[in-house]
């Protein structure tokens, strides 16, 4: 283990001494521009994956907009920098203790944050997830695939991670509800609202911690509580048991190293 961790920390080093870096500038889309500029699929993958936290893909980028790939062709890069006018998103590469490669960013921190637990103060859970629950409106047993927090109506609901509102509309027997996607992978719902917060809209940003709208009672619901679901990649998770995102950082003792590679492959570029 001592020896790939080595290995891969002395192909991190030896990127920054011998600096080697691909573009891909934007002008019609990423996969194109990054097919056009021979940059492998994986990498590519990795890219929306980090930057995903940071970065609509659908809107923010602009004709012009450069991903600088530093590091030599066929191996993992070692920094990964979007550039947009004077705006700058890097990441770079560090393995830990434990042989566990990622990326994080010049402060020494994943993209991606830790999420919230739960996206409320609430009373009590009156339903958990779970694959036949019988519905008090339907009369039938259905699938739950969510969790439904009992609060009281006006309680503020709170977005549990950054990401970008999909859609903020009334859904059928969702009544009021707000999708959000969090990154490429993860997206959260929240039904039943009484009303939304005021501001917000299908493209808006939010942050972890950001109210986004009430508790209620509209749409097939028999009294004021939040049904909130869990996706990863596409699929409904179970919110009380599935592992959630921590955001990692870097171990203090290797922070000042990190930080001044950091820097040194942004003075080189």
């Amino acid at each position: 283990m001592s020896r790939f961790i080595l290995i891969l920390t002395w192909l991190c080093v030896s990127t920054v001494n011998a600096l080697e870096s691909t573009n891909i500038r934007i002008t019609h889309s990423l996969i194109y521009d990054a097919h056009k500029a021979n940059i492998s699929q994986q990498t590519v993958d990795n890219i929306v994956r980090i930057f995903s936290w940071r970065i609509d893909f659908n809107r923010d980028l602009r004709k012009g907009d450069r991903f600088v790939i530093v590091g030599k062709k066929n191996t993992a890069p070692s920094a990964l920098i979007y550039i947009s006018g004077k705006k700058r998103i890097g990441v770079f590469s560090y393995v830990d203790k434990y042989g566990r490669f990622g990326y994080y960013d010049v402060n020494g921190k994943t993209l991606y944050p830790t999420f919230l637990k739960a996206p409320l103060k609430y009373r009590r859970i009156s339903s958990e997830f779970q694959p036949q629950r019988f519905h008090p409106i339907l009369k039938t047993y259905l699938f739950h695939g969510g969790v439904d927090y009992v609060a009281n109506t006006g309680t503020p609901v709170y977005a549990v991670a950054d990401g970008v509102i999909k859609h903020r509309k009334r859904m059928g027997g969702f009544g009021k509800y707000v999708h959000i996607t969090h990154g490429s992978n993860y997206a959260t719902i929240y039904a039943h609202l009484s009303r939304y917060a005021s501001g917000l809209k299908r493209s808006s940003k939010v942050k972890k911690g950001q109210v986004i709208g009430y508790v209620g009672s509209t749409g097939r619901s028999t009294g004021p509580h939040l049904h909130y679901e869990l996706h990863y990649k596409g699929k409904r998770r179970n919110p009380l048991k599935w592992s959630l995102p921590q955001r990692k950082s870097v171990a203090k003792s290797d922070l000042a190293r990190f930080q001044n590679r950091a820097k040194s492959i942004l003075r080189k570029l």
